[in-house]
């Protein structure tokens, strides 16, 4: 998830932890979501703007490093 998205993997797993997203499984971290949980989301989902996309140039870091 971390390089797909070129957030750090500690966001990534705190944001989880703190959304109760994160169970132990087998000795692994798995994610977990439970339908209700998703369904409610996407019922009070709302559109955001925070700003014009088309002004922005973002990309994954892994994908500058490798010079795409």
């Amino acid at each position: 998830m971390s390089q797909e998205t070129g957030i750090k993997q500690e966001d990534i797993i705190s944001t989880l932890q703190s959304l109760d997203m994160i169970r132990c499984w087998k000795g692994q971290h798995v994610i977990y979501v439970r339908q209700d949980v998703l369904d409610e989301y996407m019922s009070r989902k709302k559109e955001l703007l925070l700003c014009h996309p088309e002004y922005l140039t973002w990309q994954p870091q892994w994908k500058k490093e490798k010079g795409n």
